[in-house]
């Protein structure tokens, strides 16, 4: 080899395949070609949301003019559209996800394991389509592209991750139901990320230039302290390590963004700047989803708000919030709320159980204590017993017994509206009655001031023990009285899983409002005790006088056989409860047999009653009236 000209032929042979004049300009097509096919799709969602929401607002309007025909579309286009809805939601709506640890994996639906792989088909497309630069630059070609790839992604990353989220508010979908997407394209990152890596450093090494590259340019170091934070990034939002300490993941998981970013700007070459518009606009949506989220904080916040504890069955605590800043949201949304008494800098995603309607304008949540935040507030010695009772926004109020809270939402609500529906069906397990209950009351409300298309209301409530049923039983009796008043049939069933005591009770003996013995004419279910039965040691509850002085004047009046519960409150009587888990298949196929026409179908709770949910309604969707789901499970 001839050095004598002072320079080494290595060099000129990598600075040969390092030469990305035409290899940028290729890139970057594709890379706009990225962004193309994602507004297609953001714009085709946004376009089907609009439909769809239109069609609802029609149904409401028929139901308003008159309550005998729901309106309904063009013969012809009314069956086409219905066919492809059907089909659609036969695809998009089943789900298997492991039943045990579903804190530690949660396999999403169907519709978006789908969705993911057409992206994943796409990037890959536009990753090896029309690969023809010959000869030792072919496999820098695969590099080059691979890295404009990943940074043309960081754009859409971010605006998946806002709470503030526009893609959110033109397509009707959550944030939070985004996130999820959010994190899969941070996983394509990672693969085109590793595709630029690989092909470059296989190719380098191929040809002896591997040690020569890193000695002379700063783009590898750069790229691999870059790589190590995108890594980072993926592993940490696997769920066992995010749920560890959530608090402690969202602060590091910014932190590591910013490095991220940092090594991003570091690594792209000289050659190709221009490429940092992908990392300046990501920059930009996220400075402006924090204004506008902070802005909103602080209002929220401007005169915060008080809330009263109250300690219920089943290691649960309500929450009530009275503020004067917050007065509107809608049924089903969640806030995060923080309590800084009980965990400063800390808050915590909850469902509001009310409307704005009820509980005289105050929020409501429903909390069960686990480690941490919702176990603090649970065991503090300021928050109100109620075991047995009932618990009502009414609850005396001083500054004594509540508690500064700092609100930032609300988020989500984004179903669609359920009072446009012929039948509705809301399911819920344990505290995720906290989304169905708004649902409902959203409904009472709504039948007094006008006519809504629904019919029928069935709710389903399956609970560990009897004693869970007195969170909301005073929310169920005025729903109930409301709904009735407007005509609407409403059923109530409670199941009750794991108590062996009410097992032992219902064995041999009906559980339902149709067994009481009392006269029908009564205002209300006097079978039921109205006050719940205590445990032994009621000395310090203040309820225990007001049980024993009803207690004694049941017994003064009972002539019949009454049916006791343990720890059952009172109810209205179109509701019954029964020992076991709810038959989904039979509960939905009854309401879509009832239906005259498309029925609604709301579950919150555990991954297992969801996805089981989704299962049965994918199963049934065609075999009779059309059935729209909107399912929301516990974690985040």
């Amino acid at each position: 080899m001839d050095m004598s000209n002072g320079t080494d032929p290595r060099m000129d042979l990598l600075m040969t395949i390092l030469d990305d004049t035409e290899l940028q300009v290729i890139a970057n097509f594709y890379a706009r070609r990225y962004w193309y096919g994602v507004i297609v799709v953001i714009g085709l969602t946004a376009l089907l949301n609009m439909a769809v929401r239109l069609r609802s607002r029609s149904r409401m309007r028929s139901a308003a003019a008159s309550r005998v025909k729901q309106a309904t579309p063009p013969r012809c286009c009314g069956r086409m559209l219905d066919a492809i809805t059907s089909a659609f939601r036969k695809l998009i709506y089943p789900q298997i996800s492991p039943t045990r640890h579903s804190n530690l994996l949660k396999v999403p639906p169907l519709g978006i394991i789908v969705l993911l792989f057409i992206y994943l088909a796409f990037v890959l497309t536009l990753e090896f389509v029309n690969q023809d630069i010959p000869g030792d630059q072919h496999r820098q070609a695969i590099g080059v592209r691979a890295g404009w790839l990943t940074i043309t992604q960081l754009p859409l990353l971010i605006l998946l991750s806002g709470k503030v989220n526009i893609i959110g508010l033109i397509t009707g979908v959550g944030y939070e139901r985004l996130n999820v997407l959010h994190r899969w394209v941070a996983r394509t990152m990672l693969l085109t990320a590793t595709l630029h890596m690989g092909y470059q450093q296989a190719l380098w090494n191929s040809l002896g230039l591997l040690q020569l590259e890193w000695n002379t340019d700063t783009c590898p170091p750069t790229g691999i302290k870059a790589y190590a934070f995108l890594l980072w990034l993926n592993l940490s939002t696997l769920a066992p390590i995010r749920n560890l300490w959530y608090e402690f993941f969202v602060i590091q998981h910014i932190l590591t963004f910013f490095g991220l970013i940092i090594c991003i700007m570091l690594h792209l070459p000289s050659t190709a700047l221009f490429s940092r518009i992908y990392v300046w606009i990501p920059i930009g949506i996220y400075l402006f989803e924090r204004t506008l989220r902070t802005l909103r904080y602080a209002y929220n916040n401007l005169r915060p708000g008080r809330a009263t504890l109250i300690q219920l069955n089943g290691g649960v605590t309500k929450v009530i919030v009275s503020t004067r800043q917050l007065k509107n949201w809608s049924p089903g949304s969640f806030v995060l709320l923080s309590l800084p008494r009980f965990g400063l800098g800390q808050s915590h995603p909850a469902t509001v159980a009310s409307i704005p309607s009820s509980h005289e304008g105050k929020l409501v949540f429903i909390l069960r204590a686990h480690r941490g935040f919702t176990s603090r507030i649970h065991a503090n010695e300021s928050t109100i017993s109620l075991h047995g009772g009932s618990a009502s926004s009414e609850s005396p109020q001083d500054s004594k017994s509540t508690h500064l809270v700092l609100i930032d939402g609300p988020y989500g609500g984004t179903q669609l509206d359920f009072a446009s529906y012929n039948s509705v069906l809301l399911i819920a397990g344990s505290t995720g009655v906290t989304f169905t209950l708004p649902v409902l009351l959203d409904l009472a409300w709504r039948a007094e001031k006008q006519k809504p298309a629904v019919k029928h209301v069935t709710f389903i409530w399956a609970v560990k023990t009897s004693a869970c049923t007195s969170w909301i039983d005073s929310e169920l009796k005025h729903a109930g009285g409301e709904l009735q008043k407007a005509g609407i049939e409403l059923g109530v069933r409670i199941f009750v899983t794991a108590d062996e005591e009410f097992a032992e009770v219902d064995e041999g003996k009906p559980s339902s409002a149709e067994a009481c013995h009392c006269e029908k004419g009564n205002e209300e279910c006097s079978c039921i005790s109205p006050f719940p039965k205590l445990p032994p040691d009621t000395k310090s509850n203040p309820l225990a006088e007001q049980v024993k002085t009803q207690e004694r004047t049941n017994e003064a009046v009972e002539e019949t056989p009454r049916l006791e519960l343990p720890y059952y409150a009172s109810r209205c009587s179109v509701t019954t409860i029964q020992s076991g888990r709810p038959d989904l298949k039979g509960i939905i196929k009854e309401a879509q047999g009832k239906a005259d026409g498309e029925i609604g179908v709301a579950v919150c709770g555990p991954v297992e009653l969801t996805a089981e949910t989704r299962r049965v309604v994918a199963g049934l969707e065609g075999k009779g009236g059309s059935i729209y789901l909107h399912a929301e499970s516990f974690g985040w």
